[in-house]
């Protein structure tokens, strides 16, 4: 199995793209400092690389608009990191009452949530990213911390009422569902790349064109499609998500897009999709996940006193970017 798309576009850290420095960044590099902590480079584009392998999906010609999205996600994640960093530093002699318990089910959730619980693909993204499981555990810890001691700021709040703790249920069970489960049909046509990518690319942006003026899927994949369901319209019925690469995975199950989404670019070739049906895999009922639930319902009653005691934690503490 190669290594995600993904992990090696983190560790090349695609120089060619604006938003990084003009000169080359070691991947050791620093990207700030917070507290007199260094948040890396690795650390950023760990963070950064699955949001940025599907933008590239999305976007195979680049370009302004994908440099701004890009852009706007890595700060986004990097701001969140000085926050996570300057917590951390404020209150680093808790972190051993974490129980490890609680960092394994931390693991458990990375490996259903990026890797859809194949746990084969997540060592391969550990030696990618040269992190070992401890190390990757050591982080884990630290981010339920500062998850725990955000919660525990402003404690002097009403208890959730039923109807808070089912509506925000509905909202966290699907992103936190078993995505090895997930099932899909989609129709798809594919172009593989030939020596001249332009012109590949040129026949799909005007075969979205054309599909989204009315022409008809199955027609067109029968005639163009050269992958194994062309001559069935391009139909794919029930495709478990563990047999998609994770960026189409992602665009199939997550985007909630049910239009035609394409051109999608991968290492071989080029797709345009849509969406028929997604199955989703289960979720934890509401009765194990209690407490998780109430800290997301506090927490978001909480976000503005939240936000100004993190304020007054950053006014405090020298924050240094390397990066613009």
């Amino acid at each position: 199995m190669r290594f995600p798309t993904y992990i090696l576009a983190s560790l090349m850290l695609l120089a060619p793209i604006s938003l990084l420095p003009a000169a080359p960044v070691r991947v050791n590099g620093i990207a700030a400092k917070a507290n007199g902590d260094v948040i890396t480079m690795n650390e950023l584009m760990i963070e950064l690389a699955p949001i940025q392998s599907v933008l590239m999906a999305q976007f195979p010609r680049r370009g302004a608009a994908f440099e701004n999205q890009l852009k706007k996600q890595r700060d986004r994640i990097l701001d969140e990191l000085i926050d996570r960093t300057i917590i951390f530093t404020e209150f680093k002699d808790r972190i051993q009452a974490i129980p490890d318990r609680a960092v394994e089910e931390e693991v458990e959730k990375h490996i259903q949530r990026r890797h859809a619980g194949d746990k084969a693909l997540f060592r391969k993204y550990l030696k990618a990213t040269n992190l070992t499981l401890d190390q990757f555990k050591i982080q884990q810890r630290k981010k339920l911390l500062v998850d725990i001691i955000r919660s525990q700021q402003f404690p002097d709040l009403p208890p959730p009422t039923q109807a808070e703790m089912q509506s925000q249920y509905n909202e966290w069970k699907i992103p936190n569902r078993d995505r090895s489960k997930d099932v899909g049909t989609y129709q798809k046509i594919y172009l593989r790349k030939g020596l001249d990518k332009e012109s590949t690319l040129q026949q799909a942006e005007k075969l979205v064109a054309d599909l989204k003026a009315g022409a008809d899927f199955a027609e067109l994949a029968k005639r163009y499609s050269t992958d194994s369901r062309a001559a069935e319209g391009g139909m794919w019925k029930d495709v478990p998500r563990t047999d998609l690469n994770p960026e189409f995975g992602y665009i199939v199950f997550d985007l909630g897009d049910e239009g035609i989404m394409g051109p999608i670019e991968d290492q071989y070739g080029i797709t345009i999709v849509k969406v028929k049906e997604r199955k989703f895999g289960p979720s934890k009922p509401l009765s194990s996940v209690k407490d998780e639930i109430k800290r997301i319902v506090d927490g978001k009653k909480r976000r503005a006193s939240i936000e100004e005691w993190m304020k007054k934690l950053r006014d405090k503490s020298p924050i240094q970017k390397m990066i613009q």
